[in-house]
């Protein structure tokens, strides 16, 4: 009798560390890593397998759990906060900004599911906007998802707001795309030309590129009659021939803390691609 009550008590302590285990493992949130390959001429690179594909975090090495081919299905919310955008089909630009939005859509995945917002005015603000719209993709189970901000400052409030969003942004694997638009110079206003076209010296716009680069997006600056309808057409594309990369981190820690993230592609015999990924993601700490 005694013997059996020790197997027994032996087998209650094996299934609780094995239920304390499991629970520990089902608290490990998988990391999604975006990734983009391209070959000659940053031609896009479809087909690659999860075989293909090598990702460290803090130079060790990460199995890859999960796998999503290109052309897979995006979730994505598109903010237009834009003070020359009129209701209807009103004059150019307001033809413009929303022509370049279906050409968007069209250029995308038919099963991607897309949300538009306009910002009107009275509204509570750009960076308000942001912050429902990311809310509402975190609440989505699909690791594809990002927001893209069609604006020109409109309703910006700045100040504490922008260093919030900096913050917030930092904490979610969501990419945050900026398209800038302009239509025509302010008093004052000076531009640089650099590797993405114009470069606009606007107020907040160190905080808008902090954003992108924390979350893994990215901001362009674009005339909203002639070039934003090329620019929303070349990011679906972007979009569409990224790849998606699963892993649970062999780092436990919740420190708040960034991690920097490598990826390798070894591409079929007699290919040359490249890979490129978001440089670093951030561990926050458990929520109490």
């Amino acid at each position: 009798m005694i013997r059996k009550r020790g197997i027994l008590t032996l087998l209650l302590l094996l299934l609780s560390a094995v239920g304390a285990a499991a629970a520990q493992t089902a608290t490990q949130d998988p990391v999604y890593v975006n990734v983009t390959v391209t070959g000659p001429k940053k031609a896009p690179a479809p087909g690659l397998k999860a075989a293909n594909f090598q990702l460290w975090e803090d130079n060790v090495e990460q199995k890859i759990s999960s796998f999503g081919g290109a052309d897979g299905i995006w979730e994505i919310n598109i903010v237009l906060a834009n003070s020359m955008l009129l209701p209807g089909r009103a004059d150019r630009t307001s033809n413009a900004i929303r022509d370049s939005v279906e050409v968007f859509k069209k250029a995308s995945n038919p099963a991607d599911k897309i949300t538009v917002e306009e910002l009107k005015f009275g509204s509570d603000g750009l960076y308000a906007s942001i912050d429902r719209n990311l809310e509402a993709l975190q609440k989505t189970s699909n690791p594809r998802r990002a927001l893209v901000v069609i604006t020109d400052g409109f309703d910006m409030p700045g100040g504490d707001a922008s260093n919030g969003l900096i913050e917030f942004s930092k904490k979610l694997n969501i990419p945050i795309y900026f398209l800038y638009t302009r239509t025509h110079p302010e008093p004052g206003d000076t531009s640089t030309v650099g590797a993405r076209g114009v470069s606009y010296n606007i107020p907040e716009g160190e905080a808008l590129t902090n954003v992108a680069q924390n979350s893994g997006g990215d901001i362009d600056f674009v005339d909203a009659v002639n070039q934003l309808e090329s620019r929303c057409k070349l990011l679906a594309e972007e979009l569409r021939n990224k790849y998606l990369l699963g892993f649970k981190s062999t780092n436990d820690a919740r420190d708040d803390k960034w991690r920097k993230l490598k990826v390798k592609v070894n591409p079929p015999a007699g290919q040359k691609l490249e890979a490129s990924i978001k440089a670093k993601y951030f561990v926050p700490k458990p929520l109490k």
